[in-house]
């Protein structure tokens, strides 16, 4: 099993570690026709979503913070 830096992390996130931690947690999830929609209509980047949103984000997948 792969380990994550979410997991080996001893503080709280910044936001930055963050968006890191939804990208590795959405790129684990993503099929190919994931990837195929993403590259065929983009999508807004994590580092372009609103801070506030990103923390709503973060609680809600990983519940915690």
């Amino acid at each position: 099993m792969r380990t994550t830096a979410r997991q080996t992390r001893e503080h709280e996130p910044s936001v930055d570690e963050m968006r890191d931690d939804l990208a590795e947690q959405m790129a684990m999830n993503m099929d190919v026709s994931d990837i195929i929609v993403l590259l065929l209509d983009g999508c807004i980047g994590l580092n372009e979503t609103p801070d506030i949103e990103i923390k709503d984000e973060y609680r809600e997948v990983f519940g915690e913070n």
